[in-house]
């Protein structure tokens, strides 16, 4: 007779299992029959269970198989591992089925300052650590796993390496398992250039520089601040392909840092080629009548840069408060032209609503209002409010005014916008006169005034 007994063991992070409220008897010690994996996408069946170290025909009970359940847990590759098995037959023989929930927060790795390159590293990896995959959980138990494995190989050449795994944020573009010395990175003491020619090196220098000296060394540290410094200064000259073919470090005679001495290779000058615009919030040909570049100039990329403010500026001023512009520089080799887009979101737009006014009395504050020209409705110009202040200070319309300043209240659920207007008193333009001829006579009199 074929009896089926199924039975449930789960691990869950958070999660208490309970147990049933009538005690069930475990089946007897019985043989391994067979071994199935479900829920893997990343690792293999036939490596999984090779990690539980189990074999089909040996002896098997519950507690063997819990044992080898958290063997996968604390690879820590997996956020849920449980297991259900039947059993056949008299002595039972067990059909064992392994229920798996991959860790889909992954990161890639990078190896650094480790004296070996990674394509000896990983090929090291790939035979030393079970259930390898180029993608690893930031998990303490993934990354002691294979930093382990990495200290291993280094002490094949460097006994007594020591070696650290983190998830890093070096990389503005990605996070990454970075894999260094177990030692504080060196920083960078001077930077040395070679092989430019369309830029002189007293211009690349001033610019990686003040960027680059004192900075603790990576990798993505390092390709940051050649992106970030140099290219923009070539590309301001039309070389949009310039790059860095070699780059290579020592450590400095004179300090504790490092040098890092980087190749240019300047690539081919580029000219502007199509100009498009995807958005709204303002007409096409009004943005093309002050454009200050055309295809076929040489490009630039400061100029696509500074219209990009200039565009978000003047959405700005039309009441579109939190307009986004954004740019694609898309390179053609063939053409050796600069395609440039403009990624325009206007958001909703803000109106003036509410006029403010602090610091006069009941009697000139209606003046001062009378004078504001925003209309409550109209679309708000955050510009305004100190260019009318500005005003009314040259028009003189105040005798004793010291001071005066503005701020706004935008509200994001309505879109409608408070300005409030500061003035504060001081001293009487009759009284600033005075207290200047009287400092002039003082000075004539003690000898220390004199007209040159």
């Amino acid at each position: 007779m074929r009896v089926f007994v199924p039975m449930l063991f789960a691990f869950s992070l958070g999660v208490q299992l309970v147990a049933p409220a009538v005690a069930q008897t475990p089946p007897r010690p019985g043989t391994l029959h067979s071994i199935r994996v479900t829920g893997n996408r990343l690792y293999s069946s036939d490596d999984i269970v090779k990690q539980t170290g189990l074999k089909i025909g040996q002896p098997i009970s519950t507690p063997i198989i819990e044992k080898a359940r958290l063997k996968l847990q604390q690879t820590d590759l997996f956020t849920n591992v449980a297991f259900q098995y039947r059993t056949t037959s008299n002595p039972p023989q067990y059909d064992l089925t392994f229920e798996l929930a991959e860790n889909e927060q992954l990161f890639p790795m990078r190896f650094e300052r480790l004296g070996a390159s990674t394509e000896a590293i990983v090929n090291y990896l790939k035979t030393h650590v079970d259930l390898y995959s180029d993608r690893i959980p930031g998990t303490d138990g993934a990354l002691h796993r294979y930093a382990a494995a990495v200290q291993d190989f280094l002490a094949q050449t460097t006994p007594g390496a020591k070696v650290r795994a983190v998830i890093s944020n070096d990389d503005p573009q990605q996070l990454i398992a970075l894999f260094t010395p177990d030692a504080p990175a060196p920083t960078i003491s001077q930077v040395i250039i070679s092989g430019n020619q369309a830029v002189d090196t007293g211009t690349i220098l001033r610019a990686v520089n003040q960027v680059a000296i004192g900075v603790p060394l990576s990798d993505a540290r390092l390709k940051a601040i050649l992106d970030g410094a140099i290219k923009p200064v070539y590309a301001s000259k039309g070389y949009a392909a310039v790059s860095f073919p070699k780059i290579e470090t020592e450590p400095a005679k004179s300090n504790l840092g490092v040098i890092v001495k980087v190749e240019i290779k300047d690539g081919p000058r580029f000219q502007f080629g199509s100009i498009r615009f995807r958005g709204k919030g303002m007409e096409e040909e009004e943005i093309r009548s002050n454009i200050t570049f055309k295809p076929g100039q040489i490009y630039d990329a400061s100029k696509v840069d500074n219209f990009r403010i200039d565009l978000a500026h003047r959405m700005r001023m039309r009441g579109l408060m939190d307009a986004s512009v954004t740019t694609q520089s898309e390179p053609e080799e063939e053409k050796r032209a600069v395609n440039v887009t403009y990624n325009i979101i206007p958001g909703e737009p803000y109106n003036f609503q509410t006029l403010d006014i602090q610091g006069l009395d009941m009697t000139t504050q209606p003046v001062i209002a009378k004078l504001w020209g925003e209309k409550p409705g109209h679309p708000f110009n955050p510009e305004y409010p100190d260019f009318f202040l500005k005003k009314i200070q040259e028009q003189g319309l105040f005798d004793n005014l010291a001071d005066t300043h503005s701020d706004y209240t935008a509200d994001p659920s309505t879109h409608n916008v408070t300005v409030h207007l500061y003035f504060k008193g001081g001293k009487s333009a009759k009284d600033k006169m005075r207290e200047k001829r009287e400092e002039k006579e003082r000075q004539q009199s003690d000898g220390t005034w004199s007209p040159y």
